[in-house]
């Protein structure tokens, strides 16, 4: 009985402490910045801009219930133009629509975090 009991008690040790290791392990990030190329319901393509300028292949993200948008915009605020962002609904943006993101990058695109978008033209 008493070894049931340990070997019981030793295999929750080992799976909560793989549990608290888990979710530390570190998430590999990455940036972009471009243009709007199309939105649908579970991605997002960006046409990315290089170093130098230059548009480079189109980059797919998968879109989760957690990714986040917002659109960045200025307001006189106290005699001064500050930057405010305001949350914006992914089927909000349009194609040429400037936008940078933050995303976890993955084989055939990554998966968006969050962007941040400026205001579509008038």
């Amino acid at each position: 009985m008493v070894r049931i009991r340990f070997v019981c008690a030793t295999l929750v040790s080992f799976v909560l402490a793989g549990l608290v290791l888990a979710g530390d392990a570190p998430v590999p990030l990455a940036t972009a910045q471009g243009l709007v190329e199309k939105v649908d319901k579970n991605s997002l393509t960006i046409q990315p801009r290089g170093p130098g300028g230059k548009f480079q292949k189109s980059l797919v993200l998968k879109l989760t219930g957690t990714s986040r948008v917002t659109a960045v915009t200025l307001q006189k605020r106290a005699g001064k133009l500050v930057p405010v962002q305001k949350d914006l609904d992914v089927k909000d943006l349009q194609p040429n629509q400037q936008i940078a993101v933050i995303y976890t990058p993955e084989k055939m695109g990554g998966t968006m975090l969050s962007a941040v978008a400026q205001p579509k033209a008038p």
